[in-house]
């Protein structure tokens, strides 16, 4: 994809992301439905994961808007797991991402232990307890991963981390000053983010 193409795909997708705060609603899952449709035009660049995982982040996306809950963990889960396959096949250990990934490990076990005890509905505490599982994995296999602009990666990743630590934390522990807002600006960032990353790829990094 050309520059110009790219750009225009860019402010596309900021002119939906924007436009979800005036309508809200169903609507949250069209700008990663858009971001989803614009990475798969350049899957023969990127590989089809990242594709995938913003198609299942929509899915995610509206069911939440619909309240189901454990059906939006279970499609942000699948998502995580096409960012996972995206991220780890060309990983390069070094010991500063050793300490990135084990400073997540000790934030994520400590947050999600605090966020558990909180959760009275069994069927809650094992999705969020597997969902947890499964994004720090997204998260470390983001800082262990290398390509071009792998820093924005991890960005990305924790982006997400962020965003879905305060859904969370406003659901069983605490409401958060206008926590809607924050998830949404930092979940869209996120999910922009992965889908610039993705269409800036060259062949070579499949």
């Amino acid at each position: 994809m050309s520059a110009t193409k790219r750009y225009i795909a860019i402010v596309g997708f900021l002119l939906l992301a924007t436009a979800f705060f005036f309508v809200r609603g169903w609507f949250v899952a069209v700008p990663t439905l858009y971001a989803a449709l614009i990475a798969a035009m350049a899957s023969r660049r990127g590989g089809v994961a990242i594709p995938l995982a913003l198609l299942f982040s929509a899915a995610g996306d509206y069911a939440g808007s619909t309240g189901n809950f454990i059906i939006q963990v279970a499609l942000f889960a699948v998502a995580h797991i096409c960012y996972i396959s995206d991220f780890a096949p060309r990983r390069v250990a070094s010991r500063g991402r050793f300490a990135g990934a084990t400073a997540l490990a000790v934030v994520t076990l400590c947050y999600l232990g605090l966020v558990l005890s909180h959760i009275a509905s069994q069927a809650e505490f094992v999705a969020v307890a597997i969902y947890g599982l499964i994004i720090y994995i997204m998260g470390a296999t983001a800082i262990f991963q290398q390509r071009r602009f792998y820093a924005w990666y991890i960005v990305a990743a924790m982006l997400f981390i962020f965003s879905d630590s305060l859904i969370v934390c406003g659901k069983y522990l605490v409401t958060v000053p206008h926590g809607n807002t924050w998830v949404m600006l930092t979940y869209y960032a996120a999910q922009g983010l992965f889908m610039t990353l993705h269409l800036s790829r060259r062949h070579s990094e499949e």
